[in-house]
């Protein structure tokens, strides 16, 4: 299910749901610091109307304008810590190769017996099956 489109891409609803909270919580933040729209729009160095679609949740919406937006906040390290290497459980594995070289998908069960084990095909009346 694909709620928007920008630029050619559809935007998925979780995708648009965080966009939108992100708008506002960019809007709760200018306020909090009791800037206005002008005066917001003015540090990042962008119109009023880009500032309204970013606080909106507009996904055709820059990252730069997104990275202006903080830094004219004093937010700029939430974006610039957001994939940092020291937050991310996945990633410390990797830098401490605890990770494998390679994943290899185990055998079904009849395919790992070993030869010797298997039945003589001409029906020896061994009981181990020689």
């Amino acid at each position: 299910m694909i709620s928007k489109m920008t630029k050619g891409s559809a935007v998925h609803p979780i995708i648009q749901h965080g966009l939108s909270k992100l708008g506002k919580d960019m809007a709760l933040a200018r306020r909090a610091r009791k800037l206005s729209t002008v005066d917001m729009a003015e540090r990042m160095g962008v119109d009023r109307g880009t500032l309204r679609r970013l606080e909106k949740g507009d996904p055709g919406v820059s990252l730069n304008t997104l990275a202006m937006a903080l830094h004219a906040l004093g937010m700029l390290d939430r974006i610039i810590d957001l994939a940092d290497r020291a937050s991310d459980d996945i990633g410390l594995m990797a830098a401490h190769g605890a990770l494998p070289k390679r994943i290899v998908r185990p055998r079904p069960a009849e395919e790992t017996k070993p030869l010797g084990s298997l039945p003589d095909a001409a029906g020896s009346n061994d009981p181990e099956g020689w």
